[in-house]
């Protein structure tokens, strides 16, 4: 006896249902990193006028605040990146970094005391920002289980967190103006909350890939995973390290430079980044789609020159309108180098996607450590406008460090050409 073929209704119920159940996962995912998107849309630019105005911190101790922070997260990223491929479930740490961001919250509405607001906030935002990390592997994982592309479905979800910076800081400084910090901070304790159960009891369950032990298909036979990485790699974090700085530095400082030095309204603030933030979402989903095809190596270097001419002439604006007109700039520079350089590693590093996008979040981690550092030392002695000069210079830095992975790449390439010519 043969089974009956299906009826066309049974098949576009088929269908239909097909295309329900990646929406029912998509969904809860860009839902959860639009909700950290905006908790930080939120965060970034006010927290500096924070420290500065309710708290009564110098220039000075805001920089030691973003070190301190930046020193307790790596410490957290390091700890869980490897803890999180062997468990058999990452929405856990996904609940979890929502409660501690739900705590801090809190603790920013209340506290006005420096040292009580260093101290939550270092063991706080450390366990927070793990959502980044965690929400990324997830989605990692679960591209690599429906055999989507990687790279392109990252760069659409992570979208979402381009999105909710379009109204995120225009939004945050109009309830900062209106209302004061405290129903500010409150906001981002109710969005944590929402972000925590989106992670938690959102998202399905992905069955957790095999771990790697070995080297990686693009690292050269001779660099084994064992406690080391490739200088190719090395290179790569370097550049992320660099371009991790200056973007902190300028989400540190621009906020002040426009206020204290420019003499502007903080409403100014908002829109700069919205407006970024906006350009970011097609530049993202355009190279998302073209990086494979023309070199991810390729346009996070064209995105860190950009950076470069970006730095250089932002010192030099001063209108409203030159400051909104330099954001196309520096749209296609974040929106490059903050989303594919975390594919690439993805793509090198040993151990599951938990691990290797903690090695990311690391380097990006020290990069606050370096902002926070370099940030309150400019700001201190050359005024907040100058520090966009080092950033200009970081951002060069980074150019180097790309050309020498490339330059490093080819030598390999070329060396194992010859080898099997030999062979």
């Amino acid at each position: 006896m043969t089974n009956a073929p299906p009826t066309t209704e049974q098949a576009v119920r088929t269908e239909r249902g097909a295309r329900r159940e990646p929406a029912r996962d998509v969904v809860p995912l860009a839902g959860a990193i639009a909700a950290y998107g905006l908790i930080m849309a939120f965060l970034s630019p006010t927290l500096s006028l924070f420290l500065a105005d309710d708290v009564h911190a110098g220039p000075f101790l805001i920089g030691l605040f973003y070190v301190a922070r930046g020193a307790a997260s790596i410490g957290a990223n390091q700890a869980t990146g490897r803890l999180s491929d062997r468990l058999r479930d990452r929405r856990v740490i996904m609940g979890i970094a929502g409660a501690s961001g739900v705590a801090a919250g809190l603790c920013l509405a209340f506290l006005r005391d420096y040292l009580l607001v260093l101290g939550t906030s270092m063991v706080l935002f450390s366990i927070f920002g793990l959502s980044f990390t965690q929400l990324f592997a997830y989605a990692r994982e679960y591209a690599t289980m429906r055999g989507r592309p990687v790279t392109s479905f990252t760069a659409v979800v992570r979208s979402g967190f381009s999105a909710a910076w379009v109204i995120g800081p225009p939004l945050g400084l109009f309830i900062m103006a209106k209302y004061g910090f405290e129903p500010l901070y409150l906001a981002t304790a109710g969005m944590s909350l929402a972000m925590a159960v989106l992670g938690r009891w959102g998202l399905r369950r992905v069955p957790r890939p095999p771990v790697l032990a070995g080297p990686a298909p693009s690292a050269p036979p001779a660099a084994r995973w064992r406690g080391r990485l490739p200088a190719r790699l090395w290179l790569l974090l370097g550049a992320i390290v660099a371009l991790g700085t200056v973007n902190q530095i300028y989400g540190i400082d621009i906020a002040l430079y426009v206020t204290h030095d420019l003499h502007r309204g903080a409403q100014i603030i908002g829109w700069m980044a919205g407006l970024c933030a906006g350009l970011e979402i097609p530049t993202m989903i355009i190279i998302g789609r073209l990086a494979d095809r023309v070199g991810k190596l390729r346009v996070v270097l064209a995105a860190a020159a950009i950076a470069v001419a970006f730095f250089c002439l932002l010192p030099l604006a001063s209108s409203p309108l030159e400051l909104l007109g330099l954001q196309v700039l520096n749209a296609v520079w974040v929106g490059v180098a903050l989303s594919i350089p975390m594919i690439m590693v993805q793509d090198e590093a040993p151990g599951g996607a938990g691990a290797s996008s903690s090695l990311y979040s690391s380097a990006f981690t020290v990069a606050s450590l370096l902002a926070g550092a370099v940030a309150g030392v400019t700001a201190t002695v050359v005024g907040y406008g100058n520090s966009f000069w080092v950033c200009a210079a970081l951002s060069a830095i980074a150019v180097g460090l790309l050309l020498a992975r490339a330059a490093l790449a080819r030598g390999y390439l070329g060396a194992r050409a010859s080898g099997e010519v030999a062979s």
